[in-house]
């Protein structure tokens, strides 16, 4: 919760701790930006800020140490890491792209170029991120298991659909008869739990 608030304040350009940049860190594109800030949230997420002598205190003095801190260290990855690199970099490929270009004018494809470099590096970032903390096998974990349900429903929803009125009927009712008979199943065994532990117990 600490991390998707401080995600949302960065979102939604909320800066409780540091001013925010005027005139932007760049004229780049905004991908790479929001890149970089999907690293910072991944990297919170797997660093645990909270000490664990403190653990046996209210849960709500955790949620507000790790959402104060979350939100203060995703704006220092923001305003202050960020912001300098962006700046560097878009700087960088200005004075490459003004070598080259002679013209007085700015060059035509430093918007693009720009948001390329910047991008590559944030993206660099992020992928360095999740191989640190295990986030690519953590993604494709979700999505194989999401494609797998997906698969499954629309093998069911085809089957449903090509059934006539009479099947569809048979098919809620033995879906709703396993329903009751999964329920009694649980049911019967918390009856058995709590016998057991009565009679342990006794």
């Amino acid at each position: 919760m600490a991390v998707g608030l401080a995600g949302f304040l960065q979102l939604m350009g909320c800066f409780l701790f540091l001013a925010q940049p005027e005139d932007r860190c760049s004229p780049a594109p905004d991908l790479a930006s929001y890149l970089f800030l999907g690293a910072t949230l991944c990297f919170l997420w797997d660093v645990s800020i909270y000490p664990l002598r403190f653990t046996h205190m209210a849960h709500f003095w955790q949620l507000l140490v790790e959402s104060v801190a979350a939100i203060f260290l995703a704006e220092v990855g923001t305003v202050i890491i960020w912001c300098s690199l962006e700046r560097f970099l878009f700087n960088l490929t200005d004075l490459l792209l003004t070598s080259i270009y002679t013209s007085c004018g700015p060059s035509p494809h430093r918007y693009w170029l720009s948001g390329l470099v910047t991008s590559l590096a944030s993206g660099s970032v992020l992928w360095y991120v999740l191989e640190a903390t295990d986030g690519r096998y953590y993604l494709k974990t979700f999505i194989r298991n999401l494609s797998n349900t997906m698969r499954g429903s629309w093998r069911m929803l085809r089957c449903y659909f090509s059934m006539n009125l009479r099947d569809r009927r048979r098919a809620l009712k033995v879906c709703q008869l396993a329903r009751k008979t999964a329920c009694r199943k649980q049911t019967t065994r918390r009856c058995r739990a709590e016998e057991n532990e009565e009679d342990c117990l006794t």
